[in-house]
């Protein structure tokens, strides 16, 4: 009978239950965001990256080059509890014309050193509505 528990333990330690929103895939795509006309780059940069800054630190940023990367995040699908099994960042890049953004996220469950690869629907929605909320083209 004390090797049920014992058992259950480990069976609960070995779950390997991904996030509902985790889309395990090793090819994560881009979704494009034209911009809106009267926008110049330069506002149209700092409109996204602020947009991507209220909730991810940067890790890299070329407004030159017009790609932004954050680090990862590790409190995105947990309600602000920090885990080391699920991680979360934020891809942007600017066309070369300057009118479109491109977007996509890229998650990782697991934990060390067993990640799996793929990218959270729902950041995706969520940071490719706010960044469409500020340069994005409206359609009718």
């Amino acid at each position: 009978m004390k090797l049920f528990p014992l058992l259950s333990i480990v069976i609960l330690g070995l779950c390997s239950c991904s996030p509902a929103n985790f889309v395990r895939t090793s090819d994560v795509s881009w979704s494009t965001i034209e911009l809106r006309d009267d926008l110049s780059f330069d506002r149209a940069w700092n409109e996204v990256i602020d947009v991507i800054a209220k909730d991810f630190e940067m890790e890299l940023i070329s407004k030159d080059g017009g790609y932004a990367r954050t680090g990862w995040i590790y409190t995105w699908n947990t309600t602000g509890r920090y885990t080391v099994k699920y991680r979360n960042r934020v891809i942007i890049k600017f066309s070369v014309d300057r009118k479109k953004v491109e977007v996509k996220t890229e998650a990782q469950f697991g934990g060390e050193p067993n990640w799996r690869s793929g990218f959270d629907s729902r950041l995706l929605q969520t940071v490719k509505q706010d960044i469409m909320g500020v340069v994005g083209r409206t359609t009718h």
